[in-house]
């Protein structure tokens, strides 16, 4: 028989060493848990690999997969597992559960749920070596506590968690802890991964900081807590400004409008070369005059409205259509979009202020003086986790609670360095017209109309 690194190798897989180590482990029978680097290629490869092995040489056998988010298990890790399924293997992706069937009658779904009862019930029903059980969890970080609870009532003969870092709480960081004994386990870092861009982690390096909680997230494989971890310090940002670069004009110009009406503020922020600053930032509940503001300041500063970003998120779209309807049709910015690092950052907005407040820490943009209004808001806001493992940043309502206010100065000030040419084509405010969006963190709470 061979095990499950000698059937894919068989089968044209090339593997790292991790790889091979984790598939030998589990296919031996050894509890395996797996907790690798963003982009290690934990599901396409290990996962998948694993369940092809195991209905290969258990044509009758049960496979029981689960992950915190049904996406990762029909996005990912179906399509990887019907790659490597032979051709009279019956595979369904798309609705839930997610199956494969083997012409022997053999079986393998997947599911994500929260009710332990589905996760139940997992037994051979002819003997242990003709149709052993197989457990699977994706992502298992995100798994609830009473699935894993569920599972450990389940007669199974091979079990594979696998999941990238996240809080260091729950059942999958206790079983590189206080149950590491009862398992195979192995933490694989950037290291391990000669496919992993060195430049990529060189940059996020020095934009993070080595020892900051997204690098050794992101890279080194570490569980890390964010409970009250703002983005950026009030040290570390007087830092920044005490060691700022010099002014630099000479770059791209790009300006980024944050709307309001009533309590909260209309800003307006500016971007030349590497000098940020924030131009206007006024209250008014007349929106028609706000926008005429916005087009006044930016025509006075030589912008072309291709050069200028405004909120579009919920009910910040109606102003992004008043521009157009004055002739001056910026780009929207919807901060509710998927990250363009979506396995990392929560949403776009997330990722705006995480990646900014980075590279302002580390000395890329003069931001002048900074007023105190401004200042504390870039300073008062909280980094998380969300319930799938990704970063992001506090929502405005969890700041309205314990009673910090809107961060409109922050997001305009942010949103001009995040936006600009390398945004285009991920957002275009071509097509803002018509289109409805859902409210979402970098909406204003207190718009009205």
């Amino acid at each position: 028989m061979l095990y499950a690194e000698q059937y894919a190798i068989a089968n044209g897989q090339k593997l790292y060493p991790w790889q091979m180590q984790a598939l030998a482990a589990f296919s031996r029978g050894h509890p395996t848990t797996l907790l690798t680097c963003n982009g290690a290629g934990k599901t396409a490869i290990v996962a998948a690999w694993a369940v092809a092995w195991f209905l290969h040489t258990y044509p009758r056998g049960k496979v029981a997969a689960t992950s915190g988010s049904f996406n990762q298990l029909s996005n990912q890790l179906w399509p990887a597992i019907k790659d490597k399924m032979p051709a009279d293997y019956s595979v369904t992706m798309g609705g839930s559960p997610c199956t494969v069937t083997t012409p022997q009658g053999g079986r393998a779904i997947g599911f994500s749920t929260n009710d332990e009862g589905k996760a139940e019930g997992f037994h051979p029903t002819i003997a242990p070596d003709v149709d052993p059980v197989m457990i699977l969890i994706d992502e298992a970080k995100t798994v609830p506590e009473g699935i894993f609870n569920a599972f450990d009532r389940c007669t199974k003969a091979f079990q594979l968690y696998i999941s990238s870092s996240g809080n260091p709480s729950g059942r999958f960081y206790e079983t590189h802890t206080k149950l590491a004994h009862l398992f195979y386990n192995m933490r694989v870092t950037y290291e391990d991964c000669p496919h992993i861009s060195r430049q990529k982690v060189e940059v996020d390096r020095m934009i993070h900081g080595e020892d900051s909680p997204i690098f050794q997230s992101m890279h080194m494989a570490e569980f890390v807590s964010l409970d009250d971890h703002n983005i950026i310090s009030q040290t570390q940002l007087r830092q920044a400004l005490d060691n700022q670069p010099a002014e630099d004009t000479g770059g791209e110009r790009c300006a980024f409008f944050d709307f309001a009406a009533g309590g909260d503020e209309n800003v307006f922020a500016l971007r030349i070369g590497n000098k940020v600053r924030v131009i206007d930032a006024w209250k008014d509940k007349n929106t028609v005059q706000a926008v005429r503001r916005f087009i006044a300041t930016a025509q006075r500063f030589q912008l072309n409205a291709h050069q200028c970003w405004g909120d579009a998120d919920g009910l910040g779209l109606p102003m992004v259509n008043q521009f157009a309807d004055e002739g001056f049709r910026i780009n929207a910015f919807r901060g509710g979009m998927p990250a363009q690092e979506k396995d990392i950052y929560s949403n776009l907005i997330s990722e705006t202020w995480i990646n900014s407040l980075r590279l302002i820490g580390t000395g890329r943009f003069n931001l002048g003086e900074l007023d105190v209004e401004t200042f504390g808001q870039l300073t008062n806001r909280f980094l998380e986790w969300d319930l799938k493992g990704k970063l992001r940043v506090e929502r405005k309502a969890d700041m309205a609670a314990r009673g910090v206010h809107s961060p409109d100065r922050a997001d305009a000030l942010l949103g001009c360095i995040a936006c600009g040419s390398h945004m285009s084509g991920t957002i275009s405010g071509d097509t803002v017209d018509n289109t409805s969006l859902a409210a979402n963190d970098f909406a204003q709470k207190t718009v009205r109309f």
